[in-house]
């Protein structure tokens, strides 16, 4: 698995991984879903990136280890994950923006005290879903522990969708450049009003 993410560019590693599960065995219970938005931050030159300008801290040094570990970090008092991606010492990363639920679904909504797409259409939404609650596990390994990446994609994107990131204000160029990706017209990615939702397909092959 550390191949699949230090091999490839990392904007195209950000649209590949949708369609790929995304699991977590917790003593809670397992939970899976498939990815279907995730948001690429290019390190050092990339103003929105935790590693702009070679910014190197013990909380976002999994960032500077091998392709594929995990990045767990603060937002406003949410929890939100990246992979990291490249290899060790280019500190990339890839943001998990939203997940369409497999396995797990009631411990999810328990979790959560939503239903339907809003147990998962967002970053913080899936991790308090998935019942994470602290950042004990950044710094572990894909595919080593709790968390596992599927080899192969268990579902094709009829389409892909690239756009500016979320929340990433005054930080031109990077503000407008389109490095968030999504399934069109899957209902689970975050902030798709609801005519864009495609209900017959959730935007699959």
């Amino acid at each position: 698995m550390q191949k699949y993410f230090e091999n490839g560019d990392t904007m195209a590693i950000a649209q590949d991984m949708l369609g790929h599960t995304f699991s977590y065995k917790s003593d809670q219970g397992n939970f899976s879903g498939i990815i279907v938005e995730t948001e690429a931050y290019l390190g050092p030159i990339d103003m929105a990136a935790h590693s702009y300008n070679g910014r190197h801290t013990k909380a976002n040094d999994p960032l500077y280890q091998a392709g594929g570990t995990i990045y767990i970090y603060s937002i406003h008092s949410w929890l939100d994950m990246d992979i990291s991606v490249q290899k060790a010492g280019t500190p990339n990363g890839i943001l998990i923006r939203a997940l369409q639920p497999l396995d797990g679904i009631d411990l999810m909504e328990t979790n959560r005290g939503r239903t339907n797409f809003e147990v998962t259409n967002g970053p913080a939404k899936w991790m308090a879903a998935f019942g994470i609650k602290d950042k004990t596990l950044s710094g572990t390994a894909l595919n080593a522990d709790n968390f596992i990446f599927s080899d192969k994609k268990v579902q094709t994107p009829k389409n892909i969708l690239a756009t500016p990131r979320i929340g990433v204000k005054n930080k031109e160029p990077w503000t407008s450049k389109d490095m968030r990706f999504i399934v069109e017209g899957n209902p689970y990615v975050s902030k798709l009003p609801k005519r864009d939702m495609n209900l017959d397909t959730y935007g699959w092959l």
